[in-house]
C-alpha cells in the first residue's frame, strides 16, 4: 500500500494507471448489493444545499487551518452513493488547471478538500421506478490562487 503522509490520517491515496483514487477500501452495504446503479443526473441525485451554500462551507472548513493553498483549476471528486444514501469511500481524484489541463494541486490541498467532502452527509436516496439505486456522482471544487470560489454541481 501507498500512502502520502499528508493523507496517513485521512485517507489512503493509491495512483493507478487509470486515475489516482482515496480511500480506496470497498465497504459495501450488503442491502445495496443488487441494487441498479445510476449516474446522479438520471436519479436527481445532486447534494440538496446550493452550490453558494457549499462554498462558504467550504471556505470556512478550509481557513480553520490557518493556512494557505495556491493554484487555479480544479478538484474533482467522483464516488458512489449507496441505495440508503451513504457515500461510499472509494473516490476518484481528477485534477485540471484552469484550462482543464491535467495538473497536480498540494497533496495538503486536496486532502482538506477531501476531508470536507466526508462532512456532507445529506446525500439523497435516489430511486428508480420505484427501487431504490446507488449512484455516482461528482463533486468539483474550483479554485482561484488556493480559495474555492465555486462548488460544481
Amino acid at each position: 500500500m501507498l500512502l502520502w503522509p499528508v493523507f496517513s490520517a485521512r485517507a489512503q491515496y493509491l495512483p493507478l494507471r487509470g486515475g489516482e483514487y482515496l480511500d480506496t477500501t470497498t465497504v459495501r452495504n450488503l442491502a445495496c448489493a443488487k441494487a441498479l446503479v445510476a449516474h446522479y443526473f438520471a436519479v436527481d441525485g445532486k447534494y440538496p444545499r446550493s452550490s453558494a451554500t457549499l462554498v462558504r462551507e467550504a471556505t470556512a472548513f478550509l481557513q480553520r487551518g490557518g493556512r494557505r493553498f495556491s493554484g487555479s483549476g480544479y478538484v474533482t471528486f467522483r464516488f458512489m452513493i449507496d441505495c440508503a444514501g451513504f457515500r461510499q469511500p472509494m473516490t476518484q481524484v481528477l485534477q485540471t488547471d484552469a484550462s482543464y489541463a491535467p495538473t497536480h494541486f498540494r497533496p495538503e490541498l486536496v486532502g482538506e478538500l477531501y476531508a470536507f467532502l466526508k462532512t456532507l452527509k445529506d446525500w439523497r436516496v435516489a430511486t428508480h421506478r420505484g427501487y431504490a439505486v446507488s449512484y455516482f456522482t461528482y463533486l468539483t471544487f474550483k479554485l482561484t490562487d488556493g480559495k474555492v470560489v465555486a462548488v460544481i454541481p
